[in-house]
């Protein structure tokens, strides 16, 4: 796959995980009877993290090819990103609000089990520092559009349903954890939710204000507060992991091809008015 993406010129987007790993992991901590979010990182370890980014990464450096990294959320996943690059690989990160957010010290229940796991407050910190320091490229949402009835089809962690829905909140959760604790700027925002995506995928109309660009622009307002409910977005999912959180900074106006699409917490948008937006490998 590696070697065709190349001759491509095309990126290859990876999920960091040593499955034959993470398949022994689960049977061990199975067999050991444990259960909850701590078991579940720990059967899905950063080692098979690790491991996968070795592999891919020796690969890409043979064939010449870009790897993007999506969803990472462990130190030692970047730690190795890290070493990866010294070695020449040509490499750009995603992370998720969730690996910002969430660790499975401070989390009950089986709703924020995810792919790779969320994983301790330190691996948060790591992340959010790397976040601050430019070393992570993009934030992405891994959405998931399940119900509740979906997601806890089980009596423990191993038979709940991996991934939550994330849109709704990608926005406000960087506002308010990010922007206005100062970790980020509204720059730096910009990038890491848009200007750098559509560079990296080749969409030439997107991720600027610049003449010749579409005018997609949303809105924000650093002072609005609200608590986070399922209702609040609408949709297929019925629940969020971020339920009852107050949040600082919200989206208040989506404007797509300079059309008003969402404004004030309502979708107004027609069906139909999306587009397909193409890309060239060159």
């Amino acid at each position: 796959i590696v070697k065709e993406a190349s001759s491509l010129n095309c990126p290859v987007l990876v999920h960091a995980e040593d499955y034959q790993d993470c398949d022994c992991g689960i049977k061990t901590a199975k067999e050991k009877n444990l259960d909850g979010l701590n078991a579940w990182s720990q059967s899905r370890s950063p080692d098979s993290e690790v491991k996968s980014i070795k592999t891919i990464c020796n690969f890409c450096r043979k064939y010449s090819c870009t790897v993007y990294f999506v969803h990472i959320g462990s130190s030692s996943a970047l730690e190795q990103i890290k070493e990866e690059k010294q070695k020449g690989t040509k490499i750009f990160v995603e992370t998720c609000p969730h690996y910002l957010t969430l660790s499975h010290e401070n989390q009950n229940g089986y709703l924020a089990k995810v792919m790779p796991p969320i994983r301790s407050k330190n691996d948060i910190t790591s992340v959010w520092s790397a976040v601050e320091n430019n070393q992570i490229d993009t934030i992405g949402t891994d959405h998931v559009a399940n119900q509740l009835k979906l997601k806890l089809d089980g009596e423990n962690v191993w038979g709940a349903l991996a991934g939550f829905p994330g849109i709704g909140t990608l926005l406000p959760i960087l506002l308010s954890e990010g922007v206005n604790k100062g970790r980020i700027s509204l720059n730096q925002l910009v990038n890491l939710t848009s200007r750098n995506a559509s560079s990296f995928f080749g969409l030439t109309s997107k991720g600027s204000l610049e003449n010749g660009f579409d005018a997609d622009v949303t809105m924000i307002n650093l002072k609005h507060e609200s608590k986070v409910t399922s209702s609040l977005f609408g949709g297929f999912s019925d629940y969020l992991v971020y339920d009852g959180w107050n949040l600082k900074g919200w989206p208040v106006k989506t404007i797509v091809r300079g059309n008003i699409v969402a404004e004030d917490f309502e979708v107004i948008g027609k069906p139909g008015f999306g587009k397909f937006v193409t890309r060239s490998l060159s």
